[in-house]
């Protein structure tokens, strides 16, 4: 055989290998959680976070799920310190980044943590809106034009916007779609519902992912270092 046959065969030799790879890797570890089962969660099950960077979540993400970089916790944000009690439900592009998050967080003490589907492993659905904690609410309160819209019974602040579930699209009716909508409700269940339907009409929306506790809100603490900070053209994937 020439030398040609032999690099040629040697090509072929690498590229199998190297699909093989991939398809293991695609695969993933066993033990995760589905991602029909992980889009199904309410908040009262657990709270699903994607800890790709925010411009891959930008682009697609499940619906139900809030967006913290694992740069955010690897720098030492305690940002999820007040959830630790919750089941926590971790995905990202495979699921390499998921359960590097999964140490980070183990070895500060949380306990209920799971790993669930990535991107690669489940189309989930592109989601017009973003979902966010108690702490991200407060601090992208500080950094936007908003109007506040509570389509719940728990007064939050004189200034808010009330609506039943039903009739939220008409409460709205006036505000461009370049104006965001923080959308909350005492049922966690109702906002994201409401939430869904007005991004869907158009509407800019950031819905609160839990139940609105005026209380813990004013206590949340604001911390800037719990908010991930690089430019968009500096955030080269390094997710798995």
């Amino acid at each position: 055989m020439t030398i040609l046959t032999y690099l040629g065969i040697a090509f072929i030799f690498i590229f199998l290998c190297a699909y093989a790879f991939w398809i293991k890797l695609k695969k993933g570890k066993p033990g995760r959680i589905s991602g029909a089962e992980v889009e199904s969660k309410t908040y009262d099950e657990a709270l699903v976070i994607d800890v790709r960077w925010n411009k891959e979540y930008a682009r697609r993400h499940a619906v139900n799920a809030i967006n913290i970089p694992i740069k955010v916790l690897r720098d030492g944000s305690n940002i999820l310190d007040s959830y630790k009690e919750k089941d926590i439900i971790l995905y990202c592009v495979v699921d390499i980044t998921s359960r590097n998050t999964e140490k980070i967080l183990r070895d500060r003490g949380f306990t209920k943590l799971h790993i669930g589907d990535g991107v690669k492993q489940y189309p989930y659905g592109e989601a017009k809106f973003k979902n966010v904690i108690m702490a991200e609410m407060k601090y992208l309160r500080t950094r936007s034009n908003h109007i506040l819209l509570n389509v719940g019974d728990v007064e939050f602040e004189s200034t808010e916007r009330k609506s039943s579930k039903e009739k939220a699209l008409e409460a709205v009716a006036d505000i461009d779609n370049n104006t965001i909508i923080f959308v909350y409700s005492n049922n966690a269940n109702d906002s994201l519902e409401v939430s869904k339907t007005l991004a869907n009409n158009g509407k800019n929306i950031i819905n609160l992912i839990e139940p609105m506790d005026v209380k813990k809100y004013i206590f949340t603490p604001l911390n800037k270092k719990d908010f991930l900070d690089v430019p968009v053209e500096q955030q080269i994937s390094d997710c798995g």
